[in-house]
């Protein structure tokens, strides 16, 4: 029996971005990559909480497993995704593939910088999945959202890491950066919601830390509290 039409399509999307994602598997120099990490990052830009850093490690082989979930076509940038959507993917992803988050606070962006967080929390994300998959630096790859430089190792990151490669729409283009991008929203906006309620005033249920008007006018009237980022130069 022919699959559903709207399977088919999903189906297709996945086909299509494992093609786009193959070439990272081999480079010029005929060097092979046993596994590609996908890191993406949420909450760059808010004024209330950590900014979030989610990682998902996939293999050729773990690739080839999921062409036949239809799931697995639906994942993209988490931003082109409903609240329901991606609360109903993330245990998918997290079922099937390995997967880490980092959450890095409000007092090390204020005491470094929202880029020095960044940086952090893919070293962190990636230095755990690589730990989970008992895995060597040199085998892995990692293909962040962005149009970072990063380069390690530097001060408080000492330990190896894997070459990073990135590149401004990967969240949109490549799968396992599609899925990080859907686990770092899922995990932050859950931080965030337990925040609400002790923080209502700030309206943090409906801006999820992001800097509506309604909530720079909470902080204009109510002033800043420990988890608003004071290095944004926010005025309460």
């Amino acid at each position: 029996m022919p699959r559903p039409k709207h399977l088919r399509k999903t189906a297709t999307q996945f086909a299509d971005k494992n093609r786009a994602l193959a070439r990272f598997f081999f480079d010029e120099t005929g060097k092979t990559w046993q596994a590609i990490i996908g890191v993406d990052e949420v909450g760059r830009g808010c004024l209330f909480g950590p900014v979030t850093v989610g990682a998902v490690m996939v293999t050729q082989a773990s690739l080839a497993a999921l062409e036949t979930e239809a799931w697995a076509g639906q994942v993209t940038d988490s931003k082109l995704l409903s609240a329901k959507r991606r609360e109903e993917l993330a245990p998918k992803i997290a079922a099937n593939l390995p997967h880490a988050t980092a959450h890095i606070a409000v007092r090390y962006i204020d005491r470094h910088n929202i880029n020095r967080a960044i940086q952090y929390g893919i070293y962190r994300a990636v230095q755990s999945l690589l730990r989970a998959a008992s895995m060597h630096p040199e085998a892995v790859r990692i293909i962040a959202d962005g149009n970072y430089r990063f380069k390690y190792p530097v001060l408080g990151m000492a330990k190896p890491m894997p070459r990073l490669d990135t590149e401004t729409k990967a969240d949109l283009r490549y799968f396992p950066v599609s899925a990080a991008s859907v686990i770092a929203k899922v995990r932050r906006d859950a931080l965030i919601a337990r925040a609400a309620d002790r923080f209502s005033r700030y309206d943090l249920a409906g801006n999820a830390g992001y800097g509506t008007q309604k909530h720079r006018d909470a902080i204009a009237e109510h002033g800043l509290t420990a988890f608003h980022r004071k290095s944004f130069k926010l005025k309460g």
